[in-house]
């Protein structure tokens, strides 16, 4: 509900004062709004990277235990 009140630019909800941000206050929220755009989009870029990595990761484990099982059925057989 705070958030809404200072995004229409209205501050102090108890009746007190104007009830407008002041130009400073709109620039530095203006500011904050386009840090938190860019924060947004870097962290799904590092996510999508981090996704990425991780399937590859699982799909190197199958791959190791995979090898495992064959590895293993052979010595069994050939014993």
């Amino acid at each position: 509900m705070q958030m809404d009140r200072h995004a229409g630019g209205q501050v102090g909800g108890n009746g007190g004062g104007s009830g407008k941000l002041k130009e400073s206050e709109q620039e530095e929220l203006a500011r904050l709004r386009r840090e938190k755009a860019e924060l947004a989009r870097q962290h799904a870029k590092e996510k999508a990277v981090w996704e990425k990595e991780r399937a590859e990761l699982e799909e190197d484990e199958r791959d190791v235990l995979k090898r495992s099982v064959v590895l293993w059925i052979k010595e069994a057989m050939g014993r």
